[in-house]
């Protein structure tokens, strides 16, 4: 079997792969790109696939579509679908001959391909697209080092530098200490996880310094009337944790639904102008035993703000029985309509059977959408969040509709 063959020159150069199942065109490859860069070869997907799990130098891969055992599409899907972030962010410059219709370069971009090329490849035209990638990967690489060894000096103190709050170091010093007085004296612990929803979106919207902004006020929010004995921290990027001593599943609950009503009534400001944002927030109070552990506590709520996250944000979960609530629902009555209202899978499928038979759908549109969100939601994350702006903009005009309807039916008052 033909196995891939490096050709290294003597000085360091960047590193690319060629992949393609024809000889001639990688030895080409090679004579158009040698004095620039050191070549790999591999005859097919398979053979480059190997190449890439040992050769951790390689800065660029130019791939054929067409080839037996695995061919660039698969390698593609396997390059982006990757753990490994150096791979998922490798660039991939796809190869394109006579026999590859629109069609297929049509599912070779939204696999993720970084550029095309056409061959015969014009040796000018080959040439600079290598050179354009490498220097952008090299960048891309240059920024990920910089910002690892930011974290890493973050990660040696216990303040967060954005909020001026404890870091998620610190959070983990306090929830073992708490945990450990927890189980010892038979008390309560409340752990709380707190996203900030469309964070990502935020930012891009509004600017990195905009949204440190946000992240600021928000973290005003969660320590407002907080008690002494408290602690709430910044654990990720959008997220943020809360350990409340002594609290039990109902006062744990007062709180976050507390913090949902302070983010609908009184929204956070972006260059002095109102900004409406919404929380998920999950909720875990144990019952304690002399092996729970903070690592298995965090887990099971981890579990729940991502089930909160997927379902479309704006929510709470508890851990304990897997109640769910729309934080705005906390300042309703029963009879109150919510477009929210439980549209399930049966009622979907029936809507579906209605527009397919060109009748008009029972259910109301807006809780439909909302019943199929954790579906879109799944499969933008399938897809690397490649269609966020979307789904963002759906939850959005689900949230607006949502409050139209609960100022045109109040609550009523006794």
């Amino acid at each position: 079997m033909d196995r891939c063959i490096m050709i290294k020159a003597a000085e360091h150069k960047p590193t690319i792969l060629v992949v393609d199942d024809s000889r001639l065109m990688r030895v080409a490859a090679r004579k158009i790109l040698k004095n620039d860069f050191d070549i790999l070869e591999a005859q097919d997907g398979e053979d480059a696939w190997e190449m890439l799990q040992v050769q951790k130098d390689v800065m660029l891969v130019m791939s054929d579509l067409s080839m037996p055992n695995l061919d660039g599409l698969g390698l593609l899907a396997r390059i982006r679908g990757s753990d490994d972030q150096r791979l998922s962010e490798l660039p991939v410059i796809v190869v394109t001959g006579a026999e590859d219709d629109d069609g297929t370069k049509t599912r070779a971009l939204e696999a993720g391909a970084s550029d095309f090329i056409t061959k015969p490849f014009e040796s000018v035209q080959l040439l600079a697209r290598a050179k354009t990638h490498v220097r952008q990967q090299h960048t891309r690489l240059a920024l990920r080092a910089s910002e690892n060894s930011k974290q890493q000096l973050e990660a040696t103190s216990t303040i967060d530098l954005v909020t001026g709050l404890p870091n998620q170091q610190a959070f983990n010093e306090q929830l073992e200490q708490k945990l450990a007085y927890a189980i010892r004296y038979r008390t309560d612990l409340a752990i709380l996880l707190v996203q900030l929803d469309r964070y990502k979106v935020l930012f891009l919207r509004h600017g990195k310094k905009q949204a440190e902004s946000l992240l600021t006020q928000f973290s005003q929010r969660l320590t407002t009337d907080r008690r002494r004995e408290d602690t709430v921290a910044r654990i990720t990027i959008d997220t943020f944790g809360l350990l409340l001593p002594a609290a039990n599943p109902v006062g744990a609950r007062r709180v976050a639904e507390q913090l949902a009503r302070s983010l609908a009534e009184a929204p956070l400001e972006v260059e002095g102008k109102a900004i409406t944002v919404t929380a998920s927030i999950a909720i875990h109070s144990p019952t304690l035993h002399t092996d729970s552990t903070a690592e298995g506590l965090l887990t099971d709520v981890r579990e729940r703000l991502t089930e909160a996250r997927m379902a479309g944000g704006n929510r709470i979960l508890l851990v304990e029985d897997g109640t769910t609530t729309a934080p705005l629902s906390a300042t309703r009555t029963a009879d109150s309509r919510m477009p929210a209202a439980a549209v399930g899978a049966a009622e979907v499928q029936a809507a579906l059977e209605a527009l397919a038979a060109g009748k008009e759908p029972d259910q109301p549109l807006d809780g439909l959408v909302r019943a199929v969100m954790p579906v879109l939601t799944a499969w933008n994350h399938q897809r690397n969040d490649r269609h966020t702006t979307l789904i963002e903009a759906l939850q959005l005009a689900l949230d607006q509709q949502e409050r139209r309807t609960a100022v045109s039916h109040p609550p009523s008052r006794s």
